[in-house]
């Protein structure tokens, strides 16, 4: 059994890769079905985020385990898988949890000590356990990893003056309306983690108004009642933008939601700048909106430019050493799962013959009165615990070693386990 990762992010791909890899939301389950039902694929969780697309995986077989997860994001890509080589990497056991607790803490963030991703990790494993993709090793691990995240901001200055890339955004759009949002109306399309924080620093900009769109009405109404702004309803989304002086876009939708013939009703006739912030992998604007008069498109890439990775070496080294503990702790847990089993089995076996054998005697041992049949009992029990005392010790001191699935396997197959 091997632990794999396998993916991309924003430091080996270009937007328009990522795009083609995303998994929205609402494809996740097909998603995740599609994964465990590879040969050698027992577990899976998939983390897609506007800055990475990241298979985690439980593999019977490592290479064929590897060829599958990297050939599916082929397949999902329309991309040659040779064509992926440079651009997608992998990792596997420690370094494959050394790499998720990195990502969970905002060490591998385009922002570093960015918070929301840990909230992504966390929902990625969510909805994969919902789905019965993720079961005990990738729960333990997205679970450890959730834990981690908390750990590097508890006890490093990972998260000091951390930005996100909702507030790298809106510093861009304030740049190009000479540094003001106060007054300004803005919408927000996509009522999810990113959309209320997006609502929640209008909120600190004292911006006139706030808009919020989504497709699921009650989460467009709850945001909106959080920022004291109005629900569009979903068929009026070209009412709001024509409204608005800013427009951030924050859903996880497959295809844009704001295309050239949306916006270019909503701008015509009109003299000031429309803003569109697209933060959205997938994109949720059109690229060819930027081309329509009055309308300037900030997106992902765009930010990407603008963001500055300001963290000490210092406390990249700090935080990076509590990552490697980290993982060197889940290998620990990893190695010593692989044994319990047959130790279980081996006791349960042992406990299993010792009761054979007491029923066997039963009718010479009729004549004990019970502290006599407590004192057998405690014999025979004693006997066995005795007797595999030494090779359960053994066995653990071989898997902490890495070398104990072979002397496991022998066990169980001379005890037919």
């Amino acid at each position: 059994m091997s632990l794999l990762v396998v993916g991309c992010n924003h430091h080996s791909a270009d937007l328009g890769l990522l795009e083609r890899l995303a998994v929205p939301g609402d494809e996740l389950p097909k998603a995740l079905q599609a994964l465990t039902d590879l040969e050698h694929v027992t577990e899976a969780v998939l983390l897609s985020t506007c800055n990475r697309v990241e298979l985690y995986a439980s593999v019977s077989r490592f290479h064929p385990g590897l060829a599958e997860l990297r050939g599916w994001l082929a397949e999902r890509g329309d991309v040659h898988p040779q064509d992926l080589d440079e651009l997608l990497y992998s990792y596997h056991d420690d370094r494959a949890a050394a790499h998720l607790f990195a990502v969970a803490g905002g060490l591998d963030s385009m922002i570093v000590g960015e918070q929301q991703i840990g909230l992504q990790v966390k929902h990625a494993m969510e909805v994969a356990r919902h789905e019965g993709a993720a079961r005990r090793v990738l729960q333990r691990l997205f679970g450890q990893a959730v834990n981690v995240g908390r750990r590097l901001r508890a006890e490093t200055a990972i998260s000091d003056g951390a930005s996100s890339m909702v507030d790298v955004g809106l510093a861009a759009v304030r740049s190009r309306l000479e540094g003001e949002l106060a007054g300004r109306r803005v919408a927000v399309v996509g009522a999810g983690a990113m959309g209320a924080l997006t609502a929640d620093r209008l909120s600190d900009l004292e911006v006139a108004h706030v808009d919020v769109w989504n497709r699921s009405y009650d989460k467009a109404r709850r945001l909106a009642e959080r920022v004291d702004g109005t629900v569009v309803p979903r068929d009026q989304l070209r009412t709001a933008v024509a409204a608005a002086d800013v427009v951030v876009c924050t859903t996880g939708a497959a295809a844009p939601l704001l295309d050239e013939a949306l916006v270019g009703e909503a701008v015509t006739g009109r003299s000031r700048p429309l803003f569109l912030l697209d933060l959205g992998v997938p994109r949720n604007v059109a690229p060819g909106c930027a081309e329509l008069p009055t309308v300037e498109v900030i997106d992902v890439a765009a930010v990407r430019e603008l963001t500055d990775r300001g963290t000490t070496g210092d406390v990249i080294a700090a935080a990076r050493s509590i990552v490697d503990e980290e993982a060197d702790r889940f290998v620990a847990w990893s190695r010593a799962s692989l044994v319990d089993p047959t130790i279980r089995d081996i006791r349960a076996r042992a406990d299993a013959v010792r009761h054979e054998e007491l029923d066997r005697l039963s009718a010479r041992l009729s004549t004990l009165d019970d502290k006599q049949r407590e004192a057998v009992e405690a014999l025979t029990r004693g006997i066995i615990n005795t007797f595999l005392h030494e090779p359960t010790v053994r066995l653990k001191e071989l898997a902490d070693r890495g070398v104990a699935e072979e002397y496991a396997a022998a066990l169980q197959e001379l005890f037919d386990l």
